[in-house]
């Protein structure tokens, strides 16, 4: 070999040494996703590292006649014939990592692996004695053993056994790391084929450097791009998150294909209802088989995406939009509950946004915005298991927004105002109570609740709403006390959502003593359908409130899946049966409002029957016991200054 060639192979040999010690620190501070995996990354880049330093040594103390250079060529060329195997391990428990729960195939392999560089290990050792693999002669140079080629013969098998491995679990390897180890189980043999004929070349350690660098840098990107992925995916269904499913859509379908797709928003109705029955665990293998049992009806040119919890979001062609929306409305499911083991078939049902997207002008960002606007709309509002957002609609949705917008305005200048509906004692026909129903006077225009409520359902701003309603009718009933009137207990509604505030009945209590207004004169009326919140947290509100001296109702009674139990398990003092059970009254309406009016005076509520408007209906109710009434036949809701009338004269004539 000349000498230009020896320096710069021991140029080479140094630099890729300190560049794998480098790795190798720049390594162990690193967070990778596999802890083994990192370990026999650093195990190889270490290993890697003495190999070529030991390799530099082995030639640069080479004939060197001196005592330091007679250790350094021994030393050295042990350490570099002995970290050939400890490299081999390293790569060895490197593929472990990904092939671990493997068939046993691999493991008689990997064992096979681990047994031959431990056995060429100690044959190095034995060759220090014996050199029958090299020897360094009386001029302190380098000189092949007898069996110098079995030590090339060893490793060759070794990078045998490990790429069959590497073929046989192809699969299970990324593009990059796949290449990265074809690579490292082929050019070391390759070079150490080359080098068995080409006397003085490290080729074999410096292809192992070079491998070893390569296989560092593959894994670092694929962990990269194994992140992005992970960032783009939902955890528990493994389907593309929001940002994924955009990803997906810009990535997999050309622009100007996307006027033959729909795009889908759908929310999994009664998940809140499976989570409290059944635990959150079970909950979560409900959501993961729906999405398994999606998958398999989701087209190779299509797109399934889950952006957290029960909404699902799908990119569908629009030919199969029919078929995909019938399964939204019916999808059967089989989960074990791993608690007691029991097997449960469920029919899941979905509510659907739908969107036909028109052209490749709009963004995904704007597609999303569209569809999950409609689903709320067909949940909330329409209560329809789909909707397709139409031009109508969206100026619906509009002007929808534009008042929700208005809305925190109008509240500071005290635009909404409380209209107090008589309540009825039929016996006396004398005024008994009053429920306070907001309206909205906006520049002299009176605007129903119907208009904006379900507006403030929506937004979640109905709870600070509902306290400002109280606040109101608190002032009032000041007003009204201190002008020396009897004014009769008033009902404000509030909604539901309120149920999520702990300190609630406090809350409400303390807006009733700010204006020193007795207790009994507010009734709190709360709507039967209480699905979001558990009972208990409903029970333990109508306690404290009536701890407070403050009663309250179920608003709406008999429309709900619920409302025996709740007349059973919830001490309510009024009980206002809903105005469907008054319309249109025949014998069987009859029957049923004869038994709630009978169970409730039982329970110890009272009664009061909303929307009575005819004659017919009064004198059926007050047949059947049922007295306190409000409805049109009566009164309508009045203005502030016509209920303090009413208040001065109670009597109905």
């Amino acid at each position: 070999m000349s000498l230009d060639v020896k320096h710069i192979q021991m140029s080479v040999l140094l630099f890729g040494s300190i560049l794998c010690f480098f790795i190798f620190i720049f390594g162990s501070i690193l967070q990778y996703q596999s802890r083994g995996r990192k370990i026999a990354l650093l195990h190889i880049e270490l290993s890697t590292s003495i190999l070529l330093l030991a390799d530099y040594f082995a030639y640069l103390f080479r004939g060197d006649m001196s005592t330091l250079g007679y250790w350094m060529v021994r030393i050295a060329n042990f350490l570099v014939f002995f970290f050939v195997y400890v490299e081999l391990n390293g790569l060895n428990q490197y593929l472990r990592t990904f092939t671990y729960q493997s068939a046993k195939g691999g493991k008689v392999k990997y064992r096979c692996i681990m047994i031959m560089t431990i056995l060429g290990m100690l044959c190095i050792v034995l060759s220090q004695f014996t050199g029958i693999f090299y020897r360094i002669d009386e001029n302190n140079l380098y000189q092949r053993g007898p069996l110098f080629y079995i030590s090339f013969v060893a490793p060759l098998v070794i990078y045998g056994l490990i790429l069959s491995v590497v073929i046989e679990y192809r699969r299970i390897f990324t593009k990059m790391i796949f290449y990265a180890l074809i690579l490292f189980s082929t050019m070391p043999v390759v070079c150490s084929i080359l080098q068995a004929f080409f006397y003085g070349l490290s080729l074999l350690n410096l292809s192992m450097g070079v491998c070893a660098i390569i296989l560092f840098v593959f894994s670092l990107v694929d962990q990269n791009l194994l992140l992005v992925h992970i960032s783009e995916l939902d955890k528990l269904t493994e389907l593309p998150n929001e940002h994924g499913f955009m990803h997906e859509i810009m990535l997999r379908f050309p622009k100007y294909t996307w006027h033959e797709y729909d795009a889908i928003y759908f929310d999994v109705v009664h998940m809140a209802t499976y989570n409290r029955k059944y635990g959150n665990a079970v909950g979560d293998e409900i959501l993961k088989e729906y999405a398994r049992a999606l998958c398999k009806k989701v087209e190779d040119d299509e797109v399934l995406g889950c952006i957290g919890g029960n909404r699902f979001i799908a990119f569908i062609r629009r030919n199969h939009t029919k078929d995909f929306l019938e399964l939204l409305d019916g999808i059967d499911i089989r989960v074990i509950n791993k608690d007691n083991s029991e097997k449960m078939q469920l029919t899941m049902k979905s509510v659907a946004g739908v969107y036909e997207v028109p052209n490749s002008n709009i963004e995904p960002r704007q597609i999303l915005n569209y569809i999950i606007t409609t689903c709320n709309v067909a949940k909330n509002e329409k209560h329809k298991p789909f909707l397709y957002l139409t031009p109508d609609l969206w100026e619906e949705i509009v002007r929808k927004r534009d008042l929700e917008a208005e809305i925190p305005l109008a509240m500071e200048k005290r635009e909404f105002k409380p209209f107090y509906q008589p309540k009825v004692d039929s016996e006396q026909n004398k005024l008994c109570g009053a429920e306070a129903l907001v309206r909205w006077d906006r520049n002299g225009e009176i605007i129903p609740p119907y208009r904006f409520v379900p507006v403030l359902e929506q937004a979640d701003g109905i709870c600070k709403f509902d306290f400002y309603m109280l606040d109101y009718v608190c002032q009032d009933l000041r007003k009204w006390i201190d002008q020396g009137l009897n004014p009769p207990t008033i009902s404000v509604n509030f909604s539901r959502k309120n149920l999520g505030n702990p300190n609630l009945a406090k809350e409400i209590y303390d807006v009733i003593l700010k204006y020193a207004v007795p207790p009994e004169l507010i009734q709190i009326e709360i709507t039967e359908t209480v699905d979001e919140y558990p009972m208990e947290a409903l029970k333990d509100v109508i306690e404290m409130l009536r701890q407070y001296g403050v009663s309250t109702a179920i608003d709406d009674f008999g429309t709900g899946s619920a409302s025996i139990n709740l007349l059973m398990e919830v001490p309510f003092s009024v009980l206002k049966i809903d105005k469907s059970f008054v319309d249109n009254l025949n014998d069987k309406k009859e029957k049923i409002l004869e038994h709630i009016i009978v169970m409730s005076r039982e329970m110890g509520a009272d009664v009061i029957a909303e929307g009575v408007e005819e004659r017919t209906q009064l004198d059926t109710l007050k047949k059947l016991n049922c007295v306190k009434i409000q409805g049109y036949f009566f009164d309508k809701p009045l203005a502030k200054s016509e209920f303090e009338r009413r208040i001065r004269d109670p009597f109905y004539r």
